[in-house]
């Protein structure tokens, strides 16, 4: 492998988009489709939901499992999305830290 890398400046990023942002926005979670609809055809919490869906709580595997099944959508759809979002997290938060570690030799 090469080992090039294209670095991107903080203000060229697009924003990071929490699991709850797509359930807001794509699937109308909380809008047109009530939370408590949601909470009562999963059993999530109503509390949870709304954590969720307001980007102040992440996805773990049990509500992954509820929320793709009532939304047909493949397993772990969701968890993807948090692991994606929590990378991203870390490489925005933790640049500085992460530059300065050398990869190890093969």
């Amino acid at each position: 492998m090469s080992g090039s890398r294209i670095t991107i400046a903080d203000d060229d990023r697009l924003d990071n988009v929490h699991p709850g942002d797509i359930l807001r926005e794509d699937f109308l979670i909380g809008g047109d489709i009530p939370l408590e609809e949601v909470a009562n055809g999963t059993g999530i919490e109503l509390a949870t939901l709304r954590e969720i869906v307001a980007s102040r709580r992440d996805i773990d595997p049990s509500v992954d499992a509820r929320l793709t099944r009532y939304l047909r959508v493949s397993e772990g759809f969701f968890l993807r999305l948090q692991v994606s979002y929590d990378v991203e997290e870390i490489q925005r938060n933790e640049a500085d830290a992460l530059a300065r570690i050398v990869p190890r030799a093969a």
